[in-house]
């Protein structure tokens, strides 16, 4: 039998369409009465401020950046990027893959709804309802809904733990999804020794003799080269010059015979217009390839926005980790398994990692909000009226939120 006022379906405007289940909550029931569950709650309850500290270290850096002196340059470029790249959402922001992106926005918010029932039901505390959420018959998500008169009654260390849950299994799961990445890419190696062709020129020699982009310059007229400005400095290339090329493409090297065209740039020293050889194609050399791959496994530490940053904040001008087509150019021991793996890898960490630093911020009525408000009344050992507790709440909150949207809106406002 039902309890009073459960609806086992439910729908909002049309298009949010909630399936309730009972199979969640008795899954949550098992989890929580695990040994491992209590001690659990606790390391996530640990987690949470960490997540804080690093949405706040983001942004504050970012705001540091606008009010530098390539602040006006930094505005520039963002206002180039469209404003829905500010959110978290596959199909509306342009950054985010659709499939990647909706698979790692739905596992993100299985686990951090099901974190916060399994821990409140390891310390006892009553889980309402629990289920699935729809766009129309997509699934975007799960929801668990925990008593929130427990939560607000209960100790505040039972309370913290609950709250904490969601963000905290969000923060420990892009960690481990991060680290899984690092391995992933690091079996990565360029297919062959050679120059890797990213992309042709129309109407040019390249594109026209059919060499297109994942194909390698191995050779020409029968000598090895790995680097395009090796080419470019050599005695023959000059406009109008026929020459033999040598391209690897999936392990077989054919021969094309081109002749170089040419194309005019504006000598800025001289001022003068000047023709220069041209084959046709971007390109990157065997050791800008190794870099590559060096730059997303050895640079976290040294350059964090590569994989911690939403692409219009201004320390990831041009980055968007993984999105290039990884596969036309290097090979691994985990075969054709890499780049999807590595990509599917990378926005699960991106999306639980932002999903967990904004509901880890103290804005009410998010996770970290409450939060917030449950610490407030810990300190003051009851010495704090629930009026007192809620407008601190609203201060703190005020205050995250002028600086979230004083760093995204600040370059289309000033």
């Amino acid at each position: 039998m039902e309890p009073d006022g459960y609806k086992r379906f439910e729908s909002y405007y049309g298009v949010i369409n909630l399936v309730r289940t009972r199979r969640f909550q008795a899954i949550m029931d098992r989890l929580g009465a695990n040994r491992i569950s209590k001690p659990a709650g606790w390391l996530l309850l640990y987690a949470m401020p960490v997540a804080a500290g690093l949405g706040f270290f983001l942004f504050l850096s970012e705001l540091g950046i606008l009010l530098s002196p390539k602040g006006a340059e930094v505005a520039t470029y963002i206002r180039s990027l469209s404003p829905l790249a500010n959110l978290g959402l596959p199909g509306i922001n342009p950054y985010l893959p659709i499939v990647d992106g909706w698979i790692a926005l739905v596992f993100a918010m299985i686990i951090h709804e099901g974190a916060h029932g399994i821990v409140a039901r390891s310390l006892g505390l009553p889980v309402k309802s629990s289920g699935l959420m729809f766009f129309l018959f997509v699934p975007i998500g799960a929801f668990v809904d925990v008593d929130e008169t427990a939560i607000k009654t209960s100790r505040p260390s039972y309370s913290g733990r609950v709250l904490a849950a969601g963000a905290g299994i969000n923060l420990l799961a892009g960690i481990l999804c991060l680290l899984l990445l690092f391995g992933f890419v690091s079996t990565m190696k360029p297919a062959v020794d050679g120059v890797g062709v990213t992309g042709t020129y129309s109407g040019y020699p390249a594109a026209q003799a059919g060499i297109r982009p994942g194909d390698f310059i191995v050779a020409v007229n029968g000598i090895h080269y790995d680097d395009s400005s090796a080419i470019e400095s050599a005695s023959w290339y000059t406009p109008g010059n026929n020459i033999t090329i040598s391209v690897w493409r999936n392990g077989v090297v054919s021969n094309y015979s081109v002749t170089l065209a040419y194309r005019e740039f504006n000598n800025t020293q001289t001022g003068q217009i000047t023709r220069q050889a041209f084959l046709g194609v971007s390109d990157m050399g065997y050791s800008s390839l190794q870099g590559l791959v060096a730059s997303y496994t050895g640079s976290f530490t040294t350059r964090p926005a590569l994989y911690l940053c939403i692409p219009t904040l201004p320390a990831c001008q041009n980055q968007v980790p993984f999105s290039d087509d990884l596969s036309l150019f290097y090979t691994s021991s985990l075969g054709a398994w890499l780049v999807p793996a590595a990509s599917l890898l990378y926005w699960m960490f991106f999306l639980n990692f932002n999903l967990a630093i904004f509901n880890a911020l103290p804005i009410y009525p998010l996770d970290g909000g409450q939060a917030f408000m449950v610490g407030l009344k810990a300190l003051g050992r009851g010495k704090w009226s629930e009026r007192s507790l809620m407008r601190a709440t609203s201060i703190a909150t005020l205050a995250v939120l002028a600086l979230i949207l004083g760093v995204l809106a600040s370059p289309w406002v000033f």
